[in-house]
């Protein structure tokens, strides 16, 4: 058996898609006594902390094995609240994220709280790693596993299954349907719909451009710009106009041009983009 790595009591730290190392915060690292017998009895059975299952990075093995562990109870350590947002944080694949799903079936077990930060990580992890069905599993059942949506989170999914769909082309129908899942839980988790909504869901169909994506966007368009005052986004205007153009659909055309000039459609939200060491937003969001 190897020894335990020193990163478990000193610079534990993972790699990202860039030559930086991000160091695991110090109040969140493994104490080398904790793992000290390399095999960890935990309420999912035992575990080998130096053999990390295919495709997932030991210092993220390490914080998952030491977190099931201090859920085990009778055992004395304390179990840091941030450390699932900090694995969800620096997932990069499916692995990974099957790997944190299991950790957040046994976080709402005992039960510990979700907050919209988790859920806000979890949305850009499975953006990240394109596996958006563990998040749609989630949301799909609210009373289980307790997200914690806002409307600009969803709409960033939403918006992001568009771009798998252009992407993969053959799950392209799926997808779309989707993004109509999510555009339909929002009474569901009591968001009330708004601009950053409808923008997401037109501007989803307009990427996947199919004759039948092209339809549901006329219809979502419609519902809101029949309002003296639309709940939709500049850059969804626009995505009709573009496409209206591409269909030769002149008059269409000019009308969302026209819309996009008005003072009072506002652009799209967009989520925070720097990320502390606990990978909580360093500004505020809603």
């Amino acid at each position: 058996m190897r020894p335990l790595a020193a990163s478990v009591t000193a610079s534990m730290s993972v790699r990202l898609n860039s030559t930086a190392a991000v160091t695991v915060p110090e109040d969140l690292r493994p104490q080398a006594v904790e793992l000290a017998d390399g095999k960890i009895k935990t309420l999912l059975g035992e575990f080998d902390v130096n053999a990390p299952p295919a495709n997932i990075r030991p210092e993220l093995w390490t914080m998952y094995v030491a977190m099931l562990r201090r859920m085990t109870p009778g055992v004395v350590w304390q179990l840091k609240q941030r450390s699932l947002n900090w694995i969800l944080f620096h997932a990069q694949n499916r692995e990974e994220l099957d790997m944190a799903f299991i950790m957040a079936e046994q976080w709402r077990a005992r039960p510990l709280p979700i907050t919209q930060t988790t859920t806000l990580l979890w949305v850009r992890a499975c953006i990240r790693a394109k596996y958006p069905e563990i998040f749609m599993k989630m949301l799909l059942d609210r009373w289980k596993y307790r997200q914690m949506p806002v409307s600009l989170t969803l709409a960033h999914f939403i918006r992001s299954l568009g771009s798998l769909a252009a992407e993969s082309g053959s799950d392209a129908e799926k997808l779309l349907d989707d993004a109509f899942r999510v555009f339909a839980l929002y009474p569901y988790y009591d968001i009330a719909y708004d601009a950053d909504a409808y923008g997401a869901l037109v501007e989803v169909c307009c990427e996947i451009n199919t004759d039948e994506a092209w339809r549901r966007a006329l219809l979502a368009s419609e519902e809101t710009l029949a309002h003296e005052t639309p709940m939709i986004t500049l850059e969804a205007l626009r995505a009709l106009e573009r496409r209206s153009t591409e269909r030769g659909e002149s008059e269409m055309a000019e009308r969302y041009g026209s819309l996009a000039k008005r003072s009072d459609i506002p652009a799209a939200g967009k989520l925070p983009a720097e990320y502390d060491e606990y990978g909580l937003p360093t500004v505020a969001f809603d």
